[in-house]
């Protein structure tokens, strides 16, 4: 059984769906503006990872620029105020972060394969542009490594200072608040 399965996800296993229907299920990405960064196994790589974390992650398709992400909830710190709840379909907020109808918050999560050639700064800032929220502030990458490992690192779209605690996290979205939430890493 793979690592990610054992210790407290093992019930989440059977509640995977398959990579059949996962596939079943993604809209093709066209359009001269496609990123092609990763593929389907590694889409199916980054949803297994934030299933098995409890993350309920959603894909989502961006058409221009044209590439997959998840909407995921955000860890959230213990102490923390989520804030006034905000409609995701929408992209609107009450507050300084969007969270789902049960007020919990959602990050995006944009996976990239490690074996990607083409990542520069100008394909770093296209990841930033998603539709649903035009002024996102901060993303998590999923970097999958060809055996399926995968890495979650939140890149910020500006230069942020060393955080004081998980409570200083600011939301995804820069003025009008977002999807946002603290890392997977104990260090962030």
């Amino acid at each position: 059984m793979y690592r990610r399965w054992q210790k407290d996800a093992v019930d989440k296993y059977h509640s995977l769906e398959s990579f059949n229907t996962f596939l079943g299920r993604l809209t093709p990405l066209t359009g001269p503006n496609v990123l092609a960064v990763c593929d389907t196994a590694d889409l199916y790589s980054v949803l297994s990872v934030l299933h098995s974390k409890g993350r309920n992650p959603e894909v989502k398709v961006n058409t221009n620029p044209g590439f997959y992400y998840f909407l995921a909830n955000a860890v959230q710190p213990e102490a923390s105020d989520a804030g006034l709840v905000a409609d995701v379909s929408t992209g609107t907020a009450d507050s300084a972060a969007v969270t789902a109808g049960d007020g919990v918050r959602r990050e995006a999560v944009v996976p990239i394969s490690s074996k990607s050639t083409a990542l520069t700064s100008e394909m770093f800032a296209k990841f930033f542009m998603l539709e649903a929220h035009p002024n996102v502030s901060h993303i998590l990458l999923a970097i999958i490594d060809d055996d399926g490992s995968v890495s979650l690192t939140r890149v910020f779209n500006y230069v942020q200072p060393p955080f004081e605690g998980p409570e200083t996290l600011p939301p995804l979205e820069a003025a009008e608040g977002g999807a946002g939430g603290e890392s997977d890493d104990e260090g962030s």
